[in-house]
């Protein structure tokens, strides 16, 4: 495979539960495709928002990033509803795509003016006008997806070791920036 990665989720302080998930697939190809939902509120009821989305992504990752998002979309619909993000990463061409709504965050360390938006909006509840945007990569690039139980001031102060394991990089962005006050998840993904 031509990825590595790691990921960290934490829920929020005196919660048993978080309402945030996240999905790393690789499949056919040397594709992969990672994403991170959040479910709106937190307990039972956001997990549960966020376990649909999960469903939706684990069930047909092959298919084009705007109609995942329409799916789940239709997933979610008489639920919490969540705010999600999705990145396809392909080690062919390295070409990455990015469709995302609502306030899930994405940092690249890359050399190239690699700067996923999302569009506003919440996935079960108010899907926007989808935005599909497409990059190529570095060998080296990381990407990382994080909800917004991470603290912004991650991607404007001192940043990891970038030479670690994915899954240390996570570990230390989840400790250093998680908040205690909201459902907190990282995900590191590494192309090789």
């Amino acid at each position: 495979m031509k990825f590595s990665w790691g990921a960290a989720i934490r829920p929020k302080t005196g919660q048993s539960v978080s309402g945030d998930a996240y999905v790393i697939l690789p499949f056919v190809d040397n594709h992969l495709l990672a994403a991170v939902i959040d479910g709106l509120g937190g307990g039972e009821a956001a997990a549960e928002a966020a376990q649909r989305a999960v469903s939706v992504l684990e069930r047909q990752p092959t298919l084009e990033l705007t109609e995942l998002m329409n799916q789940a979309d239709r997933a979610l619909a008489g639920s919490r509803g969540a705010v999600m993000a999705l990145l396809r990463l392909n080690a062919r061409d390295r070409s990455a795509e990015f469709v995302g709504v609502g306030n899930i965050g994405v940092q690249v360390y890359s050399d190239l003016p690699i700067k996923p938006i999302s569009k506003n909006g919440i996935v079960g509840y108010r899907l926007p006008q989808l935005l599909r945007m497409t990059y190529t990569y570095n060998s080296g690039d990381i990407f990382v997806l994080y909800s917004d139980g991470i603290s912004s001031r991650f991607t404007t102060e001192r940043p990891p070791d970038l030479h670690q394991p994915p899954q240390q990089i996570a570990d230390e962005i989840l400790q250093r920036f998680g908040k205690n006050n909201d459902d907190a998840t990282v995900v590191v993904i590494r192309c090789e």
